[in-house]
């Protein structure tokens, strides 16, 4: 039994495979001057977890825990902490130090979450949702008449990406790395999904836009997909390079500017400069919610204490959609 101040936690005490992920007991402190204890209720399993765990992102010290996004209850204050309240219901998006049953955390880092918003919801989609809203409305404003080409339409963002944009007005071509995720792309009501392992994408693509090409690609896969992105971008189309699962691509850039093709790398963080603007942000994507553009809301759960299998499986291809822990 865990003594008032032991916590469940996610280690790594070097980077590398999800074997290096070990679950044990740590003490957590006592908030002082703006920080918060919270006490999880979901946690997000997002692919910045996989950077931060293999070497691909730095860390300065170990042993080290990882993750960046959660939902759950506010337990003590500090003593600078005006904003929030015990008993709060909160989440953030980019907080490092998430795999953790109970964690510090300042009080700039969270937002408050709506009673009619779950943990499940919230740990499921505030990063993925947050970045497939500037995605859609900022990196690239999807328009209604627009064809976009989303790859990974299967994955957490691209779902949300898929089906925000079909709100918008926009017809949808996804693809799909294996041909056992068509049926998940499909039900997101995808008006086209290719599987990239037996179907041919750019006679689809061609068909499709009367051989002119898309007008934004959504590419958060990389290396593997960003050659056919380039050939599929119709003349002035813009390609938004937001993530690089398969590796990081080699991009000509004198190919793109023969093409007069727009290349975005966009940063969330670029997008939420303050505040406000994440508060904005955070209204719309809750509000998109409760419509149903972005569709039922269904993780895969997995225990906080599996979370090495959970990354394996994500880097295996296994999973769709998003992926949470229960604490």
């Amino acid at each position: 039994m865990k003594t008032d101040n032991e916590t469940g936690v996610v280690l790594i005490d070097r980077q590398g495979a999800p074997s290096v992920l070990t679950y044990t007991t740590t003490n957590v402190s006592e908030p002082k001057g703006n920080e918060l204890l919270i006490e999880h209720k979901a946690i997000s399993l997002n692919f910045v977890d996989v950077l931060f765990r293999n070497g691909s992102f730095p860390l300065n010290t170990f042993p080290a825990t990882i993750g960046v996004e959660a939902a759950g209850v506010v337990k003590t204050i500090g003593d600078n902490v005006t904003n929030f309240t015990v008993g709060d219901r909160i989440a953030y998006f980019f907080s490092l130090g998430a795999y953790a049953e109970r964690r510090l955390i300042s009080a700039n880092d969270l937002i408050k979450l709506p009673e009619d918003v779950s943990f499940d919801q919230a740990a499921s989609i505030l990063a993925k949702g947050l970045t497939a809203r500037m995605l859609i409305k900022q990196a690239y404003l999807v328009k209604s008449g627009d064809v976009i080409l989303v790859h990974a339409a299967a994955g957490g963002v691209g779902s949300l990406v898929s089906r925000w944009a079909k709100a918008l007005g926009a017809t949808v071509i996804g693809t799909v790395g294996h041909t056992s995720k068509k049926a998940v792309a499909i039900s997101q009501g995808i008006d086209y999904v290719v599987a990239l392992d037996t179907e041919d994408l750019e006679s689809i693509v061609r068909s499709v836009t009367h051989n002119q090409g898309v007008q934004a690609v959504y590419d958060g896969v990389g290396k593997a997909t960003f050659g056919r992105s380039v050939k599929l971008t119709k003349r002035g189309g813009s390609i938004i390079l937001y993530g690089t699962a398969s590796g990081e691509p080699e991009i000509n850039a004198i190919d793109l500017k023969a093409r007069e093709v727009n290349l975005t790398r966009p940063s969330l963080g670029d997008y939420l400069p303050n505040k406000n603007s994440v508060e904005l942000a955070t209204s719309e994507l809750f509000q998109a919610l409760r419509n149903g553009v972005l569709g039922e809301i269904k993780p895969t759960i997995y225990p906080l204490a599996q979370a090495a299998q959970a990354h394996q499986d994500l880097e295996l291809g296994q999973t769709t959609g998003s992926i949470i822990f229960h604490v």
